[in-house]
């Protein structure tokens, strides 16, 4: 009973959160459609953004439907941690930023869409098993999870380093060196949920990397020749 108070709980908290992110995506793809001829490279930024939106139309969606929890971690260190790891890098809007140049720039915002389509794509296939926290609700080992066991972490690593390179300072180095201890720390602590949950996740995770995708091997390379 506790357990389905706190995920209503958590899932109230984070469609609000989302939805409000979203609604300030909205103002910001409005601000680059008016202010667009003074924007250097403005259609790329505004993509950028539609993904961004799309992104976060998704987390809230998925949110509100995702599956109950069948196991969630214990404590307050993996609530903390996703918490942490999920809305660290917003504490660069309010830090002094450095000085990025043109060239920086354009970089960060096409690492910036590549990370948010990825993110969708793996969003897609994780679908109502979707969550923030560490919990478990169904076993996804498919699509992009059949590469790597969590795809999403790399995905929106690759747009976390964008939107460092955009901020780029001491702090923001700080900053992102803690948000990636944290998501690491994400991943452990859902690993450890789902070996309790599901007896075949040894099996899964003994023959998919954690992050780094393993390269073909020769055979592999020329079968799908």
């Amino acid at each position: 009973m506790i357990s389905r108070i706190e995920d209503l709980l958590g899932k109230t908290f984070l469609t609000l959160v989302f939805f409000y992110l979203a609604l300030q995506q909205v103002a910001s793809i409005v601000a680059v459609i008016r202010f667009r001829e003074s924007i250097e490279f403005w259609p790329l930024v505004l993509s950028s953004r539609l993904l961004g939106l799309l992104f976060l139309c998704l987390v809230v969606g998925l949110t509100v439907v995702r599956l109950p929890p069948r196991r969630s971690a214990e404590g307050i260190e993996p609530r903390l941690s996703a918490l942490a790891g999920t809305f660290g890098l917003m504490v660069l809007i309010v830090l002094p930023r450095g000085t990025a140049g043109p060239g920086m720039l354009v970089a960060s915002t096409v690492l910036a869409l590549i990370g948010t389509a990825l993110s969708i794509y793996c969003l897609f296939w994780l679908g109502r098993s979707f969550s923030v926290m560490a919990s478990a609700r169904k076993l996804v080992v498919t699509g992009p999870y059949a590469i790597v066991r969590h795809p999403l972490y790399a995905a929106e690593a690759i747009s976390a380093v964008g939107f460092l390179i955009a901020n780029w300072s001491l702090a923001a180095l700080l900053v992102g060196a803690a948000h990636f201890a944290f998501q690491l720390r994400r991943m452990f602590n859902e690993e450890r949920v789902l070996r309790r949950t599901f007896p075949e996740y040894d099996s899964y995770a003994s023959s998919v990397p954690m992050l780094i995708p393993r390269p073909l091997t020769p055979v592999a390379r020329a079968e799908e020749g």
